[in-house]
């Protein structure tokens, strides 16, 4: 950004929170920093075409991707959960599609269980829409920018360990689609 600047021109980043399905229907959420005037200009054409809403995060260059990273590392933190908790359901003789009618009609309802549950569930296939590998690479870049601002994210850390036992599986796991760190549990 700053070499763009003292050339003299613009520069706005924008990194995409969503995978491939909302990319394809123009539904993702533009993390924006940078130019605020560019950020303005291009508001209702480009970016309101390839996303649903866009965030004006600040001037600072690198607050886009900082955002990304906090909200790429809590949904591999709420995967690694859920999978646990779906071989808890599974080793106390429980039907894991009961877990998922019963979370989808509380408070924990959300559309990534919704979409992914059946598939672990039914222990796969996993087709790739946000491959576990870089999902496991923003946790580990989330808990770098944790080190930098002097933080500590510890649940972060395990959900971290969890992908990255995952990925040791087989060499296409980190292929696959995030959710196959179910695989950790029912290999």
């Amino acid at each position: 950004g700053d070499a763009v600047t003292q050339a003299g021109t613009r520069f706005l980043e924008s990194p995409v929170s969503g995978s491939k399905k909302p990319a394809i229907d123009g539904q993702l959420i533009n993390l924006c920093a940078g130019d605020k005037t560019l950020f303005d200009e291009l508001h209702d054409g480009p970016l309101s075409i390839v996303g649903k809403r866009s965030f004006f995060l600040g001037d600072q260059v690198g607050l886009g991707a900082k955002m990304k990273l906090a909200v790429n590392a809590t949904m591999g933190g709420m995967m690694a959960l859920f999978a646990e908790n779906m071989k808890l359901v599974e080793n106390a003789g429980l039907s894991k599609t009961d877990m998922l009618e019963v979370m989808s009609l509380g408070a924990m309802n959300n559309p990534m269980f919704t979409l992914k549950g059946p598939s672990m569930a039914a222990g796969g296939p996993y087709p790739p829409a946000f491959p576990l590998k870089h999902q496991q690479k923003d946790m580990r870049l989330a808990l770098e920018l944790s080190d930098e601002l002097g933080g500590s994210l510890p649940v972060v850390k395990a959900a971290n360990e969890v992908f990255v036992e995952a990925m040791k599986m087989s060499s296409d796991v980190g292929d696959m689609d995030f959710s196959a760190v179910m695989k950790i549990y029912n290999p």
